[in-house]
C-alpha cells in the first residue's frame, strides 16, 4: 500500500500535487491546530489547517484514497516529531513517502527528522517557471558513489537541454552508448527528461548534489 504522510498548513496544493505525482492508497495529514487555540493573544490572518485538511480529505476521498487527519501543536517540535514517528511506526509495513512543504517550519522540520530516522523518502513542492513540481530530497549517496566513471562523466558534462547526441559529442562516445547511460541515470533518479519532441535531459536535485560531491 502506498501511503503519503504530509504536513498541512494554509494550502491544499502541496498535498494534491504529491498525490497526483506519487499515486497513493492512503494519506495521513498532519495539521497544525489553529494559532487561536494555542496562544492567548489574538492572531492576525489566523488560518485553520484543520479546515484546509478537511478540503484535501474530501478531494482525495473522491479519488478513492483513504484519508486520516491528525492534529498537532505546530509550534512544538517534540510533539510534532513524536507524533509523526508514531504514525510512521504504524505504517511501517507499507510504502511510505513524507512531504514536508506544508505547515510551520517546526512542523516541516519535525516531519523531515522523523522520516530521516525511519529512512523514508522525503519530498517537497517548489515553484518553477513551468509551475509547481515535486522534488525528492536525497538522503543517501552510497549507491550513487558506486556508479562507473563513464556514468559519472555524463553527469559532469550534462547541461540543461542536452540530448544523447550532444553528450556523445562531448565525451567522444557513440550516441547509442550515451542514450544507454542517460537511461540508467534517469532510472537512478539523477537525470530527468524534459518535455518536447526531442528527448533532452537535465540534472535532478540529487544529480546536482552528486556532481558537486564528485568535483
Amino acid at each position: 500500500m502506498k501511503v503519503l504522510v504530509a504536513t498541512v498548513g494554509g494550502s491544499e496544493e502541496p498535498v494534491i500535487i504529491a498525490a497526483r505525482k506519487i499515486g497513493l492508497d492512503k494519506a495521513i495529514l498532519i495539521a497544525g491546530k489553529p494559532a487561536s487555540e494555542i496562544f492567548d493573544e489574538p492572531v492576525k490572518n489566523n488560518i485553520d489547517p484543520l479546515e484546509v485538511s478537511g478540503k484535501i480529505k474530501e478531494k482525495l476521498e473522491n479519488l478513492g484514497v483513504k484519508v486520516e487527519v491528525v492534529a498537532v501543536n505546530p509550534f512544538n517540535f517534540e510533539e510534532c516529531s513524536i507524533r509523526t514517528m508514531e504514525i510512521l511506526e504504524m505504517e511501517s509495513p507499507n510504502e511510505v513517502s513524507v512531504i514536508v512543504s506544508g505547515g510551520t517550519k517546526i512542523q516541516a522540520l519535525a516531519a523531515f527528522y522523523a522520516a530521516f530516522v525511519y529512512g523514508y523518502r522525503i519530498f517537497y513542492v517548489q515553484e518553477t517557471k513551468n509551475g509547481s513540481e515535486l522534488v525528492e530530497i536525497p538522503l543517501s549517496f552510497a549507491e550513487f558513489d558506486e556508479l562507473s566513471k563513464s556514468r559519472k562523466h555524463v553527469l559532469k558534462v550534462l547541461e540543461d537541454g542536452d540530448d544523447a547526441g550532444r553528450i556523445a559529442e562531448k565525451l567522444g562516445i557513440s550516441k547509442k552508448t550515451a542514450s544507454q547511460y542517460l537511461k540508467e541515470l534517469r532510472e537512478s533518479g539523477l537525470v530527468e527528461a524534459l518535455n518536447g519532441k526531442v528527448k533532452r535531459y537535465r540534472l535532478t536535485f540529487a544529480g546536482r548534489i552528486c556532481r558537486l560531491r564528485w568535483g
